[in-house]
């Protein structure tokens, strides 16, 4: 995600309400056509809006209630997703002749730092769409008894990314968070004690993104840009091949890249560890760092870890009564919030390499992992430089191909949730990960 500057101390962050408008609804659907056309976004629901517009009738009439869980490798996913139940679903639902009694209107949780680093009026778009503004780094309950409210209740579907923020990768995916699943159970809970017999599903929506033309070319010139601005002498044909030349030349980017990285965390490399193994010494030595700095314990996994290290930061950032503190304790305050956003860019570099192994581009090597891969050093070299990096020329117009899984009922599950509430969500969100991965375009269907 972009980075958003600090160099002062905030006042608090609000809870942002949600404002559901089917004005401003309407509005966003018409525009999303005139956006696509304009990026030259090719958008491809196979049978996906079918299937949904089959789900969304079951769920109008009464017979479920839904929970849509949804790959988010890219910040475009909710542009993407709002075009395909706006506008591609009540067509299919047409179509396929479905009565759909009102309006598609949906329920999502998003971060609440989005609007700080995409803005106002993204925050104000978000809330009138019907968005749940969740504080991920701690227990936000306001939120998720509004998520869990709204699963329960059934009348707006509630959609939710299990993974928790983009990993940048279409084929491969980060680890999933246990919050869908905790939500789904409470919702199911909720529905028993009240006598309501309709179902709760969870559907499962693959999104992956790709180039409509490998244009190899290009993608040889950004190679050769990022050689010259890191000092390496370039080993093109030194491979043999087109193929395992550009692989060698991405790995000794990226190879400097984590030179880089690990000098910034006064991190002395072993030239004996593979790559998977110096990225993961990396990873864990600046979350190290940064917990250090807030006086956090280490514990979780990456992502959790990630989560509180974010809220430390905010806590800083963004505080009650700044505006009447006296000057030296708002100086104070300030050089806080400096400090605190320094190491909250120091996480979000980790985080930018979650799911970077060193095996994403041998396993698969195609023009779109190669791409993708290229764009993650890009932006990353970015941000250790305090300025965006201006990757040209552009590697082209993409399309997105969205693939519905196969749905997850969650109320036979109760049993076992009530017997042993973490092995019950442990194998849920297994079954998930593996639904997910099935509609990946690598998988077949």
């Amino acid at each position: 995600m972009p980075r958003a500057f600090t160099q002062n101390a905030r006042p608090a962050l609000r809870r942002l309400p949600t404002r559901p408008s089917r004005m401003v609804q309407a509005m966003v659907s018409r525009l999303l056509p005139l956006l696509f056309r304009s990026q030259g976004l090719e958008l491809s629901h196979r049978d996906a809006a079918d299937g949904l517009a089959k789900a969304f009738a079951a769920q109008q009439s009464g017979r479920c209630n839904l929970l849509i869980a949804f790959r988010h490798p890219s910040t475009r996913d909710p542009v993407v997703l709002a075009d395909l139940f706006w506008n591609r679903v009540p067509r299919a639902a047409r179509r396929l002749n479905l009565p759909l009694a009102r309006p598609i209107q949906l329920r999502f949780l998003y971060d609440r730092g989005i609007p700080i680093w995409a803005g106002p009026v993204i925050g104000w778009l978000l809330q009138r769409s019907g968005g749940i503004a969740i504080h991920r780094g701690r227990l936000d309950r306001p939120a998720l008894s509004q998520a869990r409210a709204a699963l329960a209740q059934g009348r707006y579907p509630l959609v939710v990314a299990p993974e928790g923020a983009t990993n940048n990768l279409s084929g491969e995916m980060a680890p999933l968070e246990p919050g869908v699943a905790q939500l789904a159970f409470w919702a199911a809970e909720d529905l028993e004690k009240a006598g309501d017999e309709r179902q709760l599903e969870v559907l499962p929506v693959g999104i992956h993104y790709s180039w409509r033309k490998h244009n190899w070319g290009v993608l040889d010139v950004r190679l050769k840009a990022l050689e010259r601005h890191l000092g390496i002498a370039s080993a093109t044909g030194s491979s043999g091949t087109p193929e395992t030349d550009r692989r060698d030349r991405l790995i000794q980017i990226g190879m400097n890249l984590l030179s880089a990285l690990e000098q910034l965390e006064r991190l002395k490399p072993n030239q004996e560890q593979t790559f998977s193994e110096r990225i993961e010494a990396y990873r864990l030595q600046g979350l190290a760092k940064a917990e250090a700095h807030f006086g956090l314990r280490a514990v979780g996994n990456l992502q959790e870890r990630c989560r509180r290290i974010e809220q430390a930061a905010w806590d800083r950032i963004y505080r009650e009564g700044v505006d009447q503190i006296p000057p030296l304790e708002r100086s104070l305050a300030d050089w806080e919030a400096r400090e605190a956003d320094l190491q909250l860019t120091r996480m979000r570099l980790v985080e930018h390499f979650t799911s970077v192994s060193g095996h994403y581009i041998s396993d698969r090597p195609d023009f779109d992992r190669f791409a993708e891969m290229l764009l993650l050093v890009e932006e990353a070299i970015g941000w250790i430089e305090d300025k965006p990096w201006r990757g040209q020329p552009s590697l082209g117009a993409q399309r997105v191909e969205l693939r519905l899984g196969q749905a997850l009922p969650v109320r036979p599950r109760l049993s076992q949730y009530r017997s042993n509430r973490r092995e019950a969500m442990q194998l849920f969100m297994q079954d998930l990960e593996q639904v997910l991965v099935a509609v990946m375009p690598e998988a077949p269907l």
